[in-house]
């Protein structure tokens, strides 16, 4: 029983990490922008 017990808690740590791999993402608080003429797009700090 100790062994499902640990088996069940590894892989609810294991689907909830997963999950937060898949949401987190790079941007910090800043706007996406889009340059018009080359189609590049930056990120830009939210502070300035």
């Amino acid at each position: 029983m100790k062994r499902i017990k640990l088996l069940l808690g590894i892989l609810l740590v294991t689907f909830m990490l997963a999950g937060c791999a898949t949401t987190g993402g790079t941007k910090h608080g800043g706007d996406d922008i889009k340059c018009p003429a080359c189609g590049y797009e930056f990120n830009v700090p939210s502070d300035a």
